[in-house]
């Protein structure tokens, strides 16, 4: 199929990705439970009708809202359901445990970077930082959590440790000369070591894959100097739904 308009359902929100020519040339976020919001979006973009969608989703009870909104609108939306619907080998235990978003992320990867392998690192609600190979073969990853989670955390889990805000990478630098600033510093100093280690692990049999960073909290992560053994990074906040619409226009 060729979708008009690619979703990404997640935890918090989801982003709607329209299509021309091939590619995503816009890109909105939206609630994850307001139609109206949508039915508003819907007549901005004034798509046609009938509209062809296409989704992967992490959320089961947003996706049945949203794809009943899609049916009152007289069209219908094409679920990305689980691996086999994504058009890449697997290396891992159980592919079918494998968040969507994590393979549609590499599937765009991987056609993004090929003949070289990829690494995804996806910073939102958890941060995944996965490695493609250069023959299309996802070989799973790592699973930690987002910035947001890390701040609730922190703030849940003591005594006298504040609830600070962290929607997305901070720019704190250790050291932090503050309670606020030490917890922001250190979440950064998580996310940010952890993603050089992996990808310099990731690179230890001589390869040369790209650093794809994408995610709504990412910040600045894409500035930093991973290694000499890659080919560079790019940021590109549409991974996602690119995934989505390469897997759609797979479809029979």
């Amino acid at each position: 199929m060729t979708p008009d308009v690619v979703v990404d359902i997640g935890n918090t929100r989801m982003k709607w990705g329209r299509c021309v020519g091939g590619r995503v040339t816009e890109m909105v976020s939206l609630p994850l439970d307001e139609p109206e919001t949508w039915n508003e979006q819907l007549a901005a973009w004034d798509l046609p009708a009938p509209t062809n969608w296409a989704a992967a989703s992490v959320n089961p009870a947003a996706s049945e809202l949203f794809q009943a909104w899609v049916a009152a609108t007289g069209s219908e939306v094409a679920f990305l359901r689980d691996f086999r619907d994504v058009p890449l080998s697997y290396a891992v235990d159980h592919p079918e445990r494998v968040g969507i978003d994590r393979l549609v992320n590499a599937f765009a990867a991987h056609c993004f970077a090929h003949p070289h392998p990829a690494i995804v690192v996806s910073v939102g609600t958890a941060v995944t930082i996965d490695l493609i190979d250069e023959r299309g073969t996802f070989q799973g990853g790592v699973i930690l959590p987002g910035p947001r989670l890390m701040a609730y955390s922190l703030h849940a889990h003591t005594a006298k440790l504040p609830l600070v805000d962290a929607d997305t990478l901070p720019t704190v630098v250790a050291p932090g000369k503050n309670t606020t600033d030490a917890i922001l510093a250190g979440i950064r100093a998580a996310i940010v070591g952890a993603t050089i280690l992996l990808v310099n692990h990731y690179t230890e049999d001589d390869a040369t894959p790209w650093v794809f960073v994408t995610g709504g909290a990412a910040g600045d992560l894409e500035q930093f100097d991973f290694g000499a053994r890659f080919k560079g990074t790019r940021a590109i906040p549409s991974l996602t739904l690119e995934g989505v619409r390469i897997a759609a226009e797979a479809l029979p």
